[in-house]
């Protein structure tokens, strides 16, 4: 079943997620840039506030997040997640409060012939060791997986409609889903 970490009482058992990736046609400078723009409103219901800056540099955001339901209709969560920005190439996330009580994500940022190979990764458990293990397996998983995939659409889409309009950083042609 994995390890179990304690989290307190009662135990977390950790689940990994599959990792979602897609290529965006965009410098990986500019796509760095506009994943970890915090502050922002991104869309319906969705949008972040940094609400410090600690004194290591990592950073404490809010984030109100639409995610998907069993219905097929989406429900926002509100999390509050330390982050730590490691430009160009990662963007950290460890969970401080939300719906899950473990939750660190990472976002990869792999330069590819001029454009980013982006990558979601996510580790999640609920309280309850094997109970919590069961349904974090059964229902959270899916739903995870979902808005992973949806995230990582979502994020390409801002970040080449950036890209096109960039001076900076202009749209290159890499030879990838042109």
């Amino acid at each position: 079943m994995g390890d179990a970490v304690s989290a307190g009482a009662p135990w977390i058992i950790p689940i990994r997620m599959p990792r979602a990736s897609v290529h965006i046609r965009a410098d990986r400078r500019l796509a760095f840039e506009v994943v970890s723009a915090f502050g922002a409103a991104s869309g319906e219901g969705s949008g972040s506030r940094v609400l410090e800056t600690e004194a290591d540099g990592r950073l404490l955001v809010e984030f109100h997040t639409p995610t998907p339901t069993l219905t097929g209709g989406h429900r926002t969560y509100r999390t509050v997640e330390r982050v730590t920005l490691q430009p160009p190439e990662r963007i950290d996330f460890d969970g401080v409060s939300g719906p899950l009580p473990l939750l660190r994500d990472r976002f990869t940022f792999t330069a590819v012939d001029g454009c980013t190979e982006f990558a979601y990764e996510s580790t999640f458990g609920l309280k309850g060791w094997a109970f919590g293990w069961l349904l974090a397996r059964l229902y959270v998983r899916p739903l995870l997986g979902r808005f992973m995939r949806e995230h990582v659409a979502e994020l390409r889409h801002t970040v080449e409609a950036r890209a096109a309009r960039s001076r900076a950083y202009p749209q290159p042609s890499c030879g990838h889903g042109e």
